[in-house]
């Protein structure tokens, strides 16, 4: 982004309506970076009020302290010069040899009361950190084209600080390697504007820093499944034609990069991501190559597979059935074009990536692009669970058509958690990732989620469900506002995986009965793909045909509500639940 679109994208921010604030913590003056950041964010963010707030110029410990304050999430840019003013350009304070020892003590301790103040801030807002990214022109005394012992001494202070940092709750750290693919080391520093101005970035490593914290603080809902073709994709060489013990993935034979491919594979899959396989093949030469111990991804890691001659939009169709998951949350990987054309016009919103066999370069960038897609800030113990409870949903559906009255022989147990964590992630997750069963698709960021619950009279509980199928973990939230015996919901989110087993008759009758409250009233706005909600309000006689509040009584909840099939336990301030005559407790 050059400077006059970013001017020409802050003059089209409307001055008022929904706010998105964020804090930039620098020790320099923040001019251009300050710029590119609200447009960034305004593209982020398109129709929002963008504000940005600074602090204290040449002071950025002073700076995260007011950052604290503030209670806005924040970005923090950490240059040379905030470590000890000698490592700057506006300094002069030397940098011979007498001075790097009492240099890097400088810098040791610095970094020590930088990391406390750190801390503080994360413990209130999300924060996106960002590390000295110029280079130390000055410090050291050996030839430039020579590390020097003191130089090689700061730049390990520096990694030991970050990796320290990496390691809060709440804090996200800038590669610094992506950051050079944007923007070249040699052509990052404006000498000109840090001794003119105090500022020290040039106008594309401004541009490029700011795409990169803006990332940080706000990255894309990462995917949820990856569909994976088999020949010349999983492996090199066409299973049908060579048979199942001569298809690759070995150095040796030159297929490699399909073994990295694999290995990917495995990673996204202990990170929660569900895979699955769509081939045209013979399904038992399928199943006898997905046998083979020497695969670097377990067979058991592909639920559903699908190997057929129907064509793949087909399948694909199928494989979103079997996962009750959006294509719009779905990548799907083929080495073939007219089949990824033929997905891609089925699936208008999927992601359709072409795997380059023979072209290593192209694949490992198609690697790096599934990382971008996938990656999380953290793995929950839901994450782990996912692919197991995919497959019990399966069995599920097969036991419900079975028999239709078979709820009740679930053996389910309800847990309800009312903790208000504000390092819960697994519960913001669930809000912003939740589209089928959501009470209005509201999304939150961090520091908007701490902020209500940080409020006194708001309440929040997640909901963790397992019965004889399995474990599906945590699977449900309810966050709102309680005063006097009135509760309003602002977010009410189920899981896909918990769908038709009672749970949200089961929400309620927690919530009525551990709030006391008499009226609970829900936050309503339709959504395109909350039809399940609808559906479930519908039995309660409340219109959600628009954004509107809907109201339900204690009284008009039980007369429908009875009867309820599982074993309820509580935990947290909301923990007032007494017994239900139906619920089995």
């Amino acid at each position: 982004m050059t400077l006059s679109q970013a001017l020409s994208v802050i003059r089209q921010q409307p001055p008022t309506g929904s706010a998105r604030r964020l804090f930039l913590a620098c020790g320099f003056q923040p001019l251009h970076l300050l710029t590119f950041l609200k447009a960034q964010l305004g593209v982020r963010f398109p129709g929002a009020s963008i504000g940005v707030e600074t602090g204290l110029y040449g002071d950025l410990e002073g700076t995260l302290a007011i950052a604290a304050r503030s209670g806005t999430d924040t970005a923090v840019v950490v240059e040379w010069s905030d470590l000890d003013p000698r490592l700057g350009l506006r300094s002069s304070g030397g940098w011979g040899p007498s001075v790097e020892q009492d240099i890097l003590a400088t810098c040791r301790d610095r970094c020590a009361r930088l990391l406390a103040a750190l801390s503080e801030l994360a413990s209130r807002v999300p924060v996106a950190l960002a590390g000295p990214s110029l280079a130390v022109p000055l410090f050291g005394h050996t030839a430039g084209w020579q590390l020097g012992a003191a130089e090689a001494e700061l730049q390990l202070l520096a990694a030991r600080f970050f990796a320290d940092a990496a390691r809060l709750d709440n804090v996200a750290v800038l590669r610094l390697s992506r950051l050079a693919a944007l923007s070249a080391e040699g052509a990052r520093l404006d000498g000109k504007m840090e001794l003119a101005a105090g500022f020290p970035y040039s106008l594309d490593h401004a541009s490029a820093l700011s795409l990169q914290l803006v990332k940080l603080l706000y990255p894309p809902t990462p995917m949820k499944g990856l569909i994976t073709d088999l020949d010349d994709t999983l492996w090199s060489g066409i299973i049908g034609e060579v048979g199942a013990s001569e298809v690759s993935w070995r150095l040796d034979d030159r297929a490699q990069i399909h073994g990295l491919f694999q290995q990917q594979l495995r990673q996204l899959s202990e990170t929660g991501a569900l895979l699955a396989i769509v081939s045209k093949n013979e399904p038992a030469v399928v199943d006898e190559a997905l046998r083979r111990t020497d695969l670097y991804v377990p067979k058991d890691a592909f639920f559903p597979v699908r190997a057929g001659w129907n064509p793949k939009s087909q399948a694909v169709a199928e494989v979103l059935a079997a996962w009750n998951v959006g294509p719009e949350s779905v990548v799907f990987i083929d080495d073939s074009p007219m089949e990824l054309e033929e997905v891609r016009t089925a699936f208008p919103a999927m992601t359709c990536l072409r795997f380059p066999a023979n072209n290593a370069g192209k694949a490992l960038e198609l690697f790096t692009e599934l990382r971008d897609l996938f990656g999380k800030r953290t793995v929950q113990a839901e994450d782990r669970l996912r692919q197991t409870s995919i497959r019990a949903n399966a069995e599920f559906a097969q036991a419900r058509t079975a028999d239709g009255g078979f709820v009740r022989s679930l053996q389910g147990r309800i847990s309800f958690d009312g903790t208000k964590d504000a390092d819960n992630k697994r519960l913001l997750e669930l809000i912003n990732k939740t589209n089928q069963f959501n009470l209005n698709g509201v999304r939150l960021s961090e520091g908007e989620w701490r902020k209500n619950l940080a409020t006194g009279d708001s309440i929040v509980t997640g909901i963790s469900y397992e019965d004889k199928f399995g474990p599906l973990g945590v699977i449900g939230v309810v966050a709102g506002t309680l005063t006097g015996k009135h509760l309003t919901v602002s977010a009410w989110v189920l899981s896909c995986r918990a769908f038709s087993r009672r749970i949200e008759h089961h929400t309620f009758d927690y919530l009525f009965r551990s709030t006391g409250a008499h009226t609970i009233t829900l936050s309503f706005r339709p959504t395109e793909r909350n039809h399940p909600l609808r559906q479930f309000l519908q039995e309660f006689g409340l219109a959600a045909d628009g954004p509107r509040e809907l109201s339900l009584s204690r009284d008009d909840f039980e007369r429908v509500g009875a009867g309820l099939p599982h074993v309820v336990s509580s935990d947290g301030p909301l923990s007032r639940p007494r017994p239900h005559p139906g619920s089995g407790q």
